[in-house]
């Protein structure tokens, strides 16, 4: 939502003080999200035993790519090949979660 519709809005009528506001406030809510999701995803792989997937591996790869994509995109906050890249492997770690669990 905030790289479709947020982003361009404020961009074109907002000043940069409201768009680092809205940044940092998701920016926590984002961390907070990311220690949900490890958190939860320690317990399921234990609980149902998927240590040894592949899946899982490459799940835990591409949320150790979105965690660097999330510093990097702290470091250059208007780069937006490094937005995309943040918004593409989150949906991959969602799709792989999702294969995951119904296979």
């Amino acid at each position: 939502m905030l790289v479709a519709a947020v982003g361009p809005a404020i961009r074109k009528r907002g000043d940069e003080q409201t768009m680092r506001l809205i940044a940092r406030r998701l920016g926590i809510g984002s961390v907070v999200a990311l220690a949900l999701v490890v958190s939860t995803g320690v317990a399921m792989a234990s609980h149902f035993s998927l240590w040894d997937s592949e899946i899982l591996r490459f799940k835990l790869a591409v949320l150790v790519l979105v965690a660097v994509l999330l510093a990097l995109h702290v470091l250059t906050p208007t780069s937006r090949a490094v937005s995309y890249g943040v918004a593409a492997a989150s949906l991959l770690v969602v799709w792989l979660g999702v294969k995951l669990t119904y296979g």
